[in-house]
This record gives C-alpha cells, structure tokens and sequence, in this order.
C-alpha cells in the first residue's frame, strides 16, 4: 500500500505520476513554441495594439499558410533523416507550371493537378539521385534548386503569367465562417499530415529510418522506397503551395518561392523541434514554428523595427533550437547508457 496520494499511472515496467505527465508535456518544443508565441505578441501589443486586432491576426495566419504547407512535406524527409533543399523551386514550379495551363486553356482544377504532379516528378527524381546515384540529399536537393530555378526564367523570360480564370482567384481568396479558405486548407493539410506521421504505419516507418536505419532495415523497412514517397509528396505539397500562392495573389509569379520558401520552411521544421539527425518530429510544432517565424515578421513590421533585426532573431532562434536538439539527444544517450 502507498501513503503518497500524487495520482499514478501504470506505464510499461515502471509507475508514473501525473505530476511526471506534466513535466513530460511542459517541456516539449511545442509548449516552449507557444509561450514564445505568447511573449512576443504581448510584448508588440503593448508597443503597438494594433497587433491584437482580428484583422492582424487573420493576416498573420494567412502569411504562416504558405510556409506551412510547404513544410508539412519537409517535415516527413527530415524526420526519415534526408534533407530537401528544393521545396522552394518545387514550390516555384508548380505555381509556374498551373498558372501556365490555366492561360492556355486547360481547366484550372486539371491545371493544378497539372502543377502538383510537376512538384511529384522533382521529388521523385531527387529520391532517384540519392538513392541509386548515392548523391547526399544536401547536394542533390541544392541542385535541383538552382536547376530548376534557372529552367523557369528560361521558360518564362523572367515574366509574371497573368490574368488568371476567375475561379482559380476566387479559389484562395475566399472565406468561410470569416476566415480565409487558406487558413482552411492549411488546417486540413496539417492534419491529414499529422495523421500519417503519428498514426499509419508509414509514419513508423519514416521514425524508425530516421532513428535507426540499420534496425529498421533489418525489420523489413525498405529505405529507398519510403525516400522515394517521402521525397516526391514533399515536392508535390511544396508545389501546392505553390499554387495556392498564386491563388491568392492572382498570378503566377517568377520571384515567388525560390529561397525565401526554402529557408522558410526549414527554419519553420527545425524551429518546431523536428531533429535535424532526424526520428523526430511533429506537424504541430512546425507549424508553431511557420507561426513563430509569420509572428516575429509581422510583430516587428508593426513596431516599425527594421527587417534586419528579424532576419537576426530568427537566425539566433534556429541556431538555439538545433543546440538544444543536439542537446537532448546526448542526454537521452547519456541515460541509456547509465
């Protein structure tokens, strides 16, 4: 019999106390995420309260939209353990690519299937390089990116594709129940992503690549197969976003993309606490993390403090978030080897 009235919970070989429960949760990124969330917008509503207003707020959501998209698919190679610096181009591409159907005649629905399946055929591609050529996804990725980058311009002559169809505008720049149809399609993105990860067998299977991959070959896992999905739906989401951009800006824009969108995303997955050694991840926290990023642009926008000073912050936050990673890998191997 126990004399400690703390509420136990039965966990494997070993009781655990609710109190233990809360420690574990409090000190997970996405909590640590959304207390610098907290901190930072309260700090700007008290130098400015135009922050706060709904309609600030709403255009803070709709500018993490892109990225997180974007990053959703990024998520996933990251966690597997590989690295895709081409999300930016993939993104590029597949708004040139739809917007480019769309003004010669193709439906836009089929016209961004048309741009999706562009963002497919890149990753997939990647995945062929790295795997079968054995390039490191780093040079492979960061390849692509300038390859395509410079096909585009070629293809386009550096021109903006405009007017789009009126459907296709009306497409991203919607609203339902007062918030725009982007934030929506976010929402559901990262859910249906959150689910794969978390729940499906293929979301074990990028863990347990990204955290042993000798042990999750010698379970049966195929590597080049799983790279090869991981890389091409990274392409095709980042694609998506893509389209979804020039949904909402009305055109097919050249400039769009590109590194911005790269390291956006990045920042937005290792910000979020997805291990840059990789078997660890989250959709949520990295879409605190695109938050994070949208939060400190705009917040410091609004107190009219130069962009520079967020291109700083959020440098010394990424580099905070990888250290602190590195950090906890080696106390977690610490303990298991006590």
């Amino acid at each position: 019999m126990t004399t400690d009235s703390t509420p136990v919970i039965e966990d494997g070989a070993r009781n655990v106390t609710l109190g233990d429960r809360v420690q574990e949760i409090l000190k997970r990124q996405e909590v640590t995420l959304v207390g610098v969330i907290l901190v930072f917008g309260i700090i700007i509503t008290v130098l400015n309260p135009v922050f706060a207003t709904p309609s600030n707020i709403l255009d803070l959501f709709r500018a993490t939209v892109v990225y997180f998209v974007a990053a959703c698919g990024l998520t996933l190679v990251v966690v597997a353990g590989g690295f895709d610096f081409s999300v930016g181009s993939a993104f590029t591409l597949g708004a040139i690519g739809a917007t480019w159907l769309m003004t010669h005649g193709v439906p836009w629905p089929v016209a961004a299937l048309g741009g999706v399946a562009l963002g497919f055929v890149v990753g997939l591609i990647n995945s062929v390089i790295i795997d079968r050529l054995r390039v490191p996804p780093i040079i492979t990725t960061l390849g692509m990116f300038y390859f395509i980058a410079g096909a585009v311009v070629l293809f386009t002559g550096g021109r903006d594709i405009q007017p789009l169809p009126d459907g296709f505008n009306a497409f991203g720049k919607g609203t339902l129940l007062g918030i725009p149809v982007l934030i929506w399609y976010a929402v559901a993105i990262g859910i249906i992503f959150h689910i794969v990860l978390q729940h499906t067998r293929f979301g074990y299977n990028v863990k347990a690549v990204g955290g042993n991959l000798d042990a999750a070959v010698a379970n049966g896992i195929s590597r080049v197969r799983t790279n090869a999905w991981l890389y091409a739906v990274g392409g095709a989401i980042a694609a998506l976003a893509g389209i979804l951009y020039s949904a909402r800006t009305g055109s097919g824009q050249v400039s769009a993309g590109g590194s911005t969108v790269t390291l956006t995303a990045i920042s937005a997955v290792l910000i979020g606490g997805t291990s840059l050694f990789g078997g660890v991840g989250s959709i949520a926290g990295t879409a605190l993390g695109a938050l994070l990023f949208a939060t400190i642009q705009n917040g410091l926008a609004i107190a009219s403090v130069p962009a520079q000073y967020s291109n700083m912050i959020i440098g010394a936050i990424l580099v905070i978030a990888v250290a602190v990673d590195s950090y906890r890998r080696r106390r977690s191997l610490l303990k298991l080897l006590s």
